[in-house]
């Protein structure tokens, strides 16, 4: 005779664990305050952005720079000096992704509900402000500027370089310019280059080390004068996941505030709050998370057999059930600052890189 039969089996929590990471999304972050900056969309723009079909596109007039003509002589013989102009229009794009759940599920499970429900939303939110990430990524890429012909070699100093490469359109930090001059300098390149202002860093994953490591050395007691050192504020340097340096330091882009604009769209039913037999478009009254967008969001509630779920058996709980699916979708379209020539006109967006020697 033993005990065997009523031994306790294995000790089963319900405080549920994820192996899920989350990391910073700089390429949002930045493109978030350079929004706030961005002047030169009206209010009446961003109102009719908000809820413009895409059947129509939004033309904002523009004036193209030139070089007046201003003579020694005086007569009736006047410039004419005309005016030339354009139009741009803001680029448009789709994020879309959602999740099921199934509340009969976890009748019998460890999994927790609620951690289940909040977890599967916190996942789709990084995973489309990752989507969106990429996006700003391949904006930058684009806008970058192609000529930065000026204030390089005057800040350069032995083997403290910066360099624009002509083939990349990449401005170069050689390792030891990338300390505690790297942001007043850059600074004064883009100054020389008309193109001064408030201006933001993002780079590839702990591109900023060095510097981060020498502004951290000094403090408001110290003897450094760290605002004519040009550091920026913590708020303005970004990082993210979707560069990758190679065999360099960092890769990245310093961009000016106003430069890139992101606003969202929300289509009719969804500005409308339709209800219709279990299905609710709305639209969310704050920004998601990640993301940092507010998004249109659709819940629809079915009825079905989800048997299927359960590998193992036939879980009574799940034969006549109920479903509930969430659409998150952002539409967004981002605005980038006027540039008429880009191969001769300097862009406030510099790709950066800093080398490694």
């Amino acid at each position: 005779m033993n005990l065997d039969a009523t031994m306790l089996n294995n000790y089963q929590d319900t405080n549920t664990v994820t192996e899920s990471r989350y990391a910073e999304l700089g390429a949002v972050d930045l493109a978030k305050n350079s929004t706030e900056k961005a002047d030169w969309v009206k209010p009446s723009v961003i109102e009719e952005i908000s809820q413009i079909s895409s059947l129509r596109n939004l033309e904002i007039p523009a004036i193209v720079d030139q070089e007046v003509i201003v003579t020694s002589t005086p007569g009736f013989d006047i410039p004419a000096n005309l005016t030339s102009s354009t139009k741009i229009s803001p680029m448009v794009y789709d994020i879309f992704s959602g999740f099921r759940h199934f509340p009969a599920h976890y009748a019998n499970n460890l999994i927790d509900e609620q951690f289940d429900l909040d977890h599967k939303f916190k996942k789709v939110s990084y995973g489309m402000g990752k989507a969106l990430e990429a996006i700003i990524l391949s904006r930058l890429e684009a806008r970058k500027t192609q000529v930065l012909p000026l204030g390089s070699a005057q800040v350069s100093d032995g083997t403290k370089t910066f360099a624009f490469n002509t083939t990349t359109d990449t401005l170069e930090i050689s390792k030891e310019a990338q300390k505690e001059l790297m942001f007043s300098n850059i600074s004064r390149i883009v100054g020389a280059n008309e193109i001064g202002g408030d201006y933001e860093i993002l780079t590839s994953r702990a591109g900023l080390a060095a510097s981060r490591n020498e502004w951290a050395k000094y403090g408001n007691n110290n003897e450094k004068n760290l605002q004519a050192l040009g550091y920026p504020s913590p708020d303005q340097l970004h990082e993210t996941g979707l560069l990758a340096p190679g065999s360099d330091n960092f890769t990245g882009y310093y961009v000016r505030n106003g430069a890139i604009a992101m606003y969202e769209n929300f289509p009719a039913d969804f500005r409308m709050g339709t209800k219709l037999g279990g299905k609710e478009w709305s639209m969310s009254d704050t920004e998601i998370p990640f993301a940092r967008m507010r998004a249109n969001v659709f819940v629809n509630r079915e009825a079905t057999d989800a048997t299927a779920l359960v590998a193992t058996g036939r879980d009574t709980n799940l034969i006549m059930t109920h479903f509930q699916e969430m659409a998150l979708w952002i539409r967004v379209y981002i605005f980038e600052e006027f540039n008429s020539d880009l191969s001769t006109r300097a862009n406030p967006i510099i790709k950066i890189k800093g080398l490694a020697s």
